[in-house]
């Protein structure tokens, strides 16, 4: 194995293969990130829940220019702090617009789906937001994907997330998609929200960094 390794040096890989993660761990990978995909079917889809009326909803920003994108860097940094695990450092705005920029422009996972929205209070600051890509594979891996979701940790226990997830469904239905599938992290406590929400296990996969 550390033969292996070797040879593989500075690759960064994926795997659902339990043994195989161990052995290439015990041998000096790094484990960076144990991934649940998880897929909902979309037949049966109920009405999507409404918003207060304390909330706007508004697009997801197409720019690369930094200034659109500030409110909705602020929301996301509150839903994923430090100790978060998805945490990302996004302390550098122009970086972390070009995070975005690659879901949005579909360069990473495919189209923008028009679910992707923010949802805002009265005054304009963003909230939450949810950004929903179409993969050009079959599903689940391919298909409607969840890229990211996210709400400010004021909304906690306000039924936000799942309304943006029933809003995303209702619109996928109508354009005729059967599966929807996203990515969280197993130590994400969102999975049971997701599991509430009629998503199920598809693979629980594990990312590992060569040194």
């Amino acid at each position: 194995m550390v033969l292996a390794l070797s040879q593989f040096a500075g690759w960064d890989l994926v795997t659902q293969d339990d043994a195989l993660a161990g052995a290439l761990a015990g041998a000096g990978a790094t484990l960076t990130r144990r991934a649940l995909i998880m897929s909902c079917p979309l037949a049966d889809v109920a009405p999507a829940r409404p918003f207060s009326n304390d909330f706007e909803l508004g697009d997801v920003p197409t720019t690369s220019d930094v200034g659109p994108w500030l409110p909705v860097l602020e929301s996301w940094q509150a839903a994923f702090p430090p100790g978060h695990p998805d945490y990302l450092d996004m302390s550098d705005p122009a970086t972390a617009v070009q995070f975005f920029m690659r879901l949005v422009d579909g360069s990473e996972m495919g189209p923008l789906h028009r679910s992707s929205c923010l949802l805002m209070d009265r005054n304009g600051r963003a909230l939450a937001g949810i950004i929903v890509n179409i993969r050009e594979e079959d599903p689940p891996w391919g298909g409607p994907w969840i890229s990211d979701i996210w709400r400010d940790p004021s909304l906690r226990g306000s039924g936000v997330g799942p309304s943006l997830i029933d809003r995303a469904k209702a619109q996928l239905v109508e354009d005729g998609y059967l599966h929807l599938t996203l990515a969280v992290t197993a130590t994400n406590e969102a999975a049971r929200t997701y599991e509430r929400e009629g998503f199920t296990l598809v693979m629980d996969s594990k990312h590992l960094s060569i040194p």
